[in-house]
């Protein structure tokens, strides 16, 4: 029926069809040291599949925050570090695991938990540490994560779990549920697929315009007849920062005709690893 809510489970708020309570571990998982995560506000709200609440069913020593600033690390004397990328951050290792350690781990999209970070100054005066994760993340095509290297809340504490104890049967204990969980929700959205594939025809819905790969070409414009060295650009990013790319092909010409050829070059590039366009620096030219 048309505005009839789908039915909730009380214990993981998802929907009956996605439930993840049987993947929960009982006794809960305990850990050597706590976890303290601060979740965003709008990731609380937002629908789709997150990680931390089936962290926050599955372990013993977990706590959730959802707020923009901490009201929570008050106690200065308990070590206590924050799992975030920065210019100093180490690395972390087997020997970072103290007595009454304090995980701390900021939960959200990228540009959400970057807002939290740099605005909170309790935050700020942690000391941050880093994990590898080789693989990439169990979410898949659910969630795009924004950066190479980027994992969900989870994975990157069921790693941290991992370096910290010694052992890995809590990490393949979290990461098996939270791979099932992403699995039923995916098995969930290939249904609507199908669903919306019988509704047109057989066919599948129409792509938004804006997801389209295609670029535009720009109109030269013929009062733009200064001639001059151009470089073709882009900007990476990744957990450890951001760095300017050139292009190896060089262009002389307009600025317009500069524009064109870029256009040409970015056709058929996802968003983010399109090319920009500025002035050959000769001084530094390569």
């Amino acid at each position: 029926m048309a505005g009839q809510q789908r039915a909730v489970c009380p214990t993981c708020k998802r929907p009956l069809s996605v439930c993840f309570c049987d993947l929960i571990p009982s006794p809960k998982l305990t850990t050597r040291f706590h976890i303290h995560c601060i979740q965003h506000p709008n990731e609380a709200k937002r629908k789709a599949l997150s990680s931390v609440p089936l962290l926050e069913h599955a372990l013993a020593q977990f706590t959730l925050e959802v707020a923009t600033q901490t009201t929570m690390l008050q106690d200065d004397s308990s070590p206590t570090v924050l799992l975030f990328p920065g210019p100093d951050a180490t690395i972390l290792s087997p020997t970072s695991l103290r007595s009454n350690l304090t995980l701390v781990v900021v939960d959200g999209t990228w540009k959400e938990a970057k807002k939290i970070v740099q605005h909170d100054p309790r935050l700020q005066s942690l000391p941050r540490v880093l994990v590898h994760c080789d693989q990439a993340s169990l979410y898949g095509t659910l969630r795009k994560e924004p950066l190479d290297g980027c994992v969900s809340t989870l994975e990157a504490v069921a790693e941290a779990i991992s370096v910290l104890e010694g052992q890995r049967d809590t990490q393949a204990t979290l990461l098996r549920a939270f791979g099932t969980a992403v699995a039923r929700q995916q098995a969930y959205v290939n249904a609507g697929l199908e669903r919306n594939k019988e509704f047109y025809g057989g066919v599948p819905k129409p792509v938004p315009a804006m997801q389209s790969a295609a670029v535009a070409l720009p109109v030269v414009d013929d009062h733009d007849a200064v001639a001059a060295g151009y470089r073709f650009y882009r900007i990476e990013r990744d957990v450890a920062g951001q760095r300017c790319v050139f292009h190896e092909e060089r262009f002389h010409g307009t600025y317009a005709e500069a524009m064109v050829a870029s256009a040409a070059l970015n056709e058929g590039r996802p968003r983010g690893r399109r090319y920009g366009v500025r002035l050959e620096d000769v001084q530094h030219a390569e």
